[in-house]
């Protein structure tokens, strides 16, 4: 082979490795065009049209090439009905977010802020009803409150107060998750139960005045229990109760120590779950006065479907009392156990007297509102003294004690054959009326001189 032939040669050699290498790029192009996911809407429409920094962007096959590449695939814009369902920064600005759709009366913006997991049938449509209820708005100086922290998250309220009129406040819930990296996201949207609840624990009655929605969770029934008992509504937190483990009797004096102390539910994450299962649940309901703070526990379990409260603990209540009297002479505990089972409230006396506090008529009157909501519901009352003086003597003042107690009742409208009593003076002391060594126990007659209110309901 001459020079001249072996130019040629190697000459259709190098142009046969160029075109082959610009129809290997145009093949790449092409799949990688196609490669392209349809539905990121983020991105925008030059950027996802545009092949990456230093190919051209000509749409034109390369000489040599029969066919041009294919075109991108094209990448549809979110529609309106999407529902926004991204994390947020913090739970105030996931809960301002919805207090921002709700302000606006925009329920279907709300409905797409939630996302269709946290808003369920048969609840949507209760929520819809107050979202949109025109005779409602957000209370101008506190829209929006922190309820409970669980280690499974938040639970926040935005509440409603009525524009003009006699309609109720409202609350709306919802519950929010916190991620590792601190965003938060909304799990669920629910409602309160309402003051008049079913057996079953759930709502009778909604905004809408629509059918019962399906059985309320265990923080929502602890919820209605401790704003009915702070409330004085008897009845509600009774029919929220398991009547198998806690006692109107204990109901009641739970009733009687928050209004001895004129507590109230805290404004600010009133509750802390510290334990939630499947069957079980322990909630503390946190509550203050002008001077006192303190708390009492509710411990709730299932029954069938329903959350029942199975347990009160209120100890640290009594102590508050306790401590704001200031260790006086007479001690402060609504509830004993009744010798003859379960529970007796009792009510205390100063030395020789038959006389009422102011005290014992607010707890007296909790007792009425009780027995007024049945003439079948009979109270017995037992009058109690301590050992000094005679036998008959104190027959006679255990007798008036127990006395008193019933006119007072009669006069809050309590029928008279509602209300048994009975005298016993000195022979059932709670405490020793003697030390052991002989001594006078004031603390221990301070005690005794008393009378105990059986509910026999």
């Amino acid at each position: 082979m001459n020079k001249t032939t072996a130019i040629i040669f190697f000459g259709i050699i190098l142009v046969g490795l160029a075109i082959s290498l610009f129809t290997l790029r145009g093949c790449g192009k092409k799949e990688e065009l196609a490669a392209i996911p349809a539905g990121i809407a983020s991105v925008p429409a030059e950027e996802r049209t545009s092949p990456p920094t230093g190919e051209a962007k000509s749409d034109r096959a390369p000489e040599g090439d029969s066919e041009p590449p294919a075109p991108a695939t094209p990448v549809p814009a979110p529609t309106a009905a999407a529902p926004v369902t991204s994390p947020f920064r913090s739970p105030a600005a996931a809960v301002a977010a919805l207090a921002e759709r709700v302000g606006a009366k925009d329920f279907e913006g709300f409905a797409k802020l939630v996302g269709p997991s946290a808003l369920v049938e048969p609840v949507r449509g209760e929520v819809k009803a107050l979202v949109e209820n025109s005779d409602l708005t957000l209370d101008p100086s506190n829209p929006q409150v922190e309820i409970s922290k669980s280690a499974e998250g938040l639970r926040w309220a935005l509440n409603f107060v009525p524009v003009s009129g006699e309609k109720s406040a409202r609350q709306l819930y919802a519950d929010l998750k916190e991620a590792e990296d601190g965003s938060v996201e909304i799990a669920k949207v629910s409602l309160p139960l309402e003051p008049s609840v079913s057996p079953g624990g759930a709502s009778s009655t909604s905004a809408a005045g629509s059918a019962a929605v399906s059985p309320a969770d265990a923080l929502t029934v602890a919820h209605t229990f401790s704003k009915a008992v702070v409330e004085r509504d008897f009845k509600t937190a009774r029919e929220l109760a398991d009547p198998g483990s806690v006692t109107d009797e204990r109901v009641a004096a739970l009733m009687i120590a928050i209004e001895e102390g004129e507590f109230e539910l805290r404004t600010e994450r009133p509750f802390v779950v510290t334990l939630a299962r499947e069957d079980i649940t322990w909630v503390l309901a946190r509550i203050q006065s002008e001077g006192m703070a303190s708390e009492f526990a509710v411990e709730l379990g299932k029954v069938g479907e329903a959350w029942k409260v199975n347990g009160l603990t209120f100890s640290k209540v009594l102590s508050a009392l306790s401590e704001a009297a200031g260790g006086g002479d007479i001690a402060y505990s609504p509830i004993v156990e009744d010798p003859a089972g379960g529970d007796s409230l009792v009510l205390y006396f100063e030395f020789d007297d038959s006389g009422l506090t102011s005290r014992t008529k607010r707890q007296l009157a909790i007792v009425a509102d009780i027995l007024k909501q049945g003439q079948e519901r009979v109270i017995r009352i037992n009058g109690h003294t301590d050992s000094l003086g005679s036998a008959d003597y104190n027959i006679g003042l255990s007798d008036r004690r127990a006395e008193s107690i019933r006119k007072e009742l009669v006069a809050n409208g309590v029928k008279p054959e509602q209300v048994v009593t009975e005298a016993f003076g000195a022979a059932k002391p709670r405490k020793p009326n003697f030390l052991p060594d002989g001594s006078d126990n004031p603390k221990g007659r301070s005690e005794n001189r008393r009378a105990e209110v059986l509910l026999d309901f």
